[in-house]
């Protein structure tokens, strides 16, 4: 038997001691390695000069998620009742029908009701798909075209970026359908969703329009482009009325530069958001023994309602505001405020149009009255018929021109020229209550202020015109 304590027995173990030793020394300097590669892989550690320190880069993110929502859809949904009061159910992919007649004019209930509709499936997000369907359509004015085609915009904003950076938003797909009637292609094509939303455009020898014109009030050149707006705006006006044979005279084309340039003026000085539209649609019509044409126009601002800046204590005209106060007072004393049906806002709203209120200090008036009177002109009288209305709205007021009630002068102490009012009523006095049928508290809220005209113009009154010296 070896003895295990002699030299060999020690030789040998000191061998294979060694070699295991080694062995694991390798094996520690492979994983080292390995730990080292695997840690400059992740950090990319670059070694350019032995006294230049490592440069540790970032980990590789995905492109961060838009923010939810923009100003407008924010500024929205702050407002519990925009647009409407009325509930809906939704169900997934189901489409929303556009109203038979598609105006804030004329059908204004259910065609804010469908803008809330609409709104609020986008703003929840709940659908893969949202049809619109236009089968039951068969007339959309620019006022409520131009609403719709600016809240889709708004989701657009957000759902767009979030698709292209991998994201998914919902709905992911808003597409029009049935849409066939040639009506409806005209709008949509030529001032309406896809000529705004795809700048698709189709040109119809009928149809005369005027694409949305937008200005920000926080530019550098504002008003730069507000006269160019207007120059833009009264040329597609003299357009319209050659299609039947009319013409403006020298001095009702100025009155109407000078009309247009202070109501664009007003909606981007008085706004509180920062954008101002205006929007334009003509279409001619030859029927068998008549030859017309139907004028849309619609100039707006989303932001505070009339009555919200005067109630501001950012006001700056606190004499005005004095006025309305004292004639508040005089309608409570009188009862004649009714919740829903006629409230301080609805008498504020009508008062601030008149001729020489505004909100601002050292102005001479918001030319509301001028707008209307220079507009309704241009159907060649004043006198009322089936189609021609001017609507203001703003807030839940509701204020409807139709020629029922004439534009009125009248004399202030102290100044020596007239001023114009619109007093919706016989007596002709502001102190006196409106008719409830064109100046009503709605229960739709607008969140800014709207005016939308839609005139008929007829081939036949160029004789009168052309003759008289009278402005359109």
């Amino acid at each position: 038997m070896i003895k295990k304590k002699n030299q060999t027995y020690f030789s040998n173990k000191g061998l294979k001691n060694s070699a295991k030793a080694k062995t694991r020394r390798e094996k520690y300097r492979q994983i080292k390695s390995l730990r080292k590669k695997v840690r400059n892989k992740k950090t990319k550690v670059k070694h350019k000069s032995p006294f230049q320190p490592y440069i540790r880069k970032r980990k590789f993110l995905p492109p961060p998620r838009p923010n939810k929502h923009n100003e407008y859809v924010k500024y929205f949904a702050s407002i519990p009742n925009v647009f409407s009061k009325t509930g809906f159910r939704y169900k997934n992919d189901a489409p929303l029908f556009i109203p038979p007649i598609f105006s804030l004019i004329d059908n204004y209930e259910a065609s804010f009701d469908f803008l809330k509709q609409l709104f609020t499936v986008l703003y929840k997000g709940k659908t893969n798909t949202l049809p619109l369907d236009y089968s039951k359509c068969t007339r959309i004015d620019v006022d409520a075209s131009i609403c719709m085609d600016f809240i889709i915009a708004q989701y657009l904003q957000y759902i767009n970026p979030c698709n292209a950076n991998g994201y998914k938003a919902y709905p992911s797909v808003i597409t029009p359908v049935n849409f066939d009637k040639e009506d409806i292609k005209k709008v949509l094509f030529s001032i309406g969703a896809y000529k705004n939303l795809r700048n698709l455009t189709i040109k119809y020898a009928d149809v005369e329009p005027l694409p949305v014109l937008i200005n920000d009030n926080r530019g550098s050149n504002v008003w730069a482009i507000s006269e160019i707006q207007q120059t833009q705006t009264v040329d597609y006006i003299k357009r319209c009325l050659q299609r039947m044979n009319r013409e403006l005279n020298q001095n009702a084309e100025t009155e109407l530069y000078k009309v247009i340039g202070e109501i664009m003026s007003n909606a981007e000085e008085h706004a509180t958001m920062r954008h101002r539209y205006a929007i334009g649609f003509f279409q001619e019509n030859h029927d068998a023994d008549n030859h017309f044409g139907i004028f849309n126009f619609s100039i707006f601002n989303f932001g505070d309602t009339i009555y919200q800046s005067f109630t501001s204590r950012n006001c700056k005209n606190p004499n005005i505001v004095n006025q309305m106060k004292s004639l508040s007072e005089s309608y409570t004393k009188k009862g004649w405020f009714r919740s829903a049906e006629f409230e301080e806002e609805t008498l504020w709203t009508l008062y601030a149009l008149q001729e020489g209120v505004t909100s601002k200090e050292k102005k001479r008036g918001n030319g509301s009255i001028q707008f209307i009177e220079n507009f309704f002109r241009l159907k060649g009288d004043m006198e009322k018929d089936n189609i021609s209305k001017l609507v203001i709205v703003s807030g839940n007021t509701r204020i409807e021109f139709d020629g029922t009630y004439n534009i009125i002068e009248k004399e202030k102490i102290g100044v020596k020229r007239k001023f114009k009012m619109m007093t919706f009523n016989r007596s002709g006095n502001i102190s006196e209550k409106p008719d409830e049928k064109f100046v009503t508290f709605a229960p739709n809220f607008f969140p800014g202020t709207l005016i939308s005209a839609r005139i008929l113009i007829k081939h036949d009154n160029i004789n009168t015109e052309k003759n008289s010296n009278e402005r359109v």
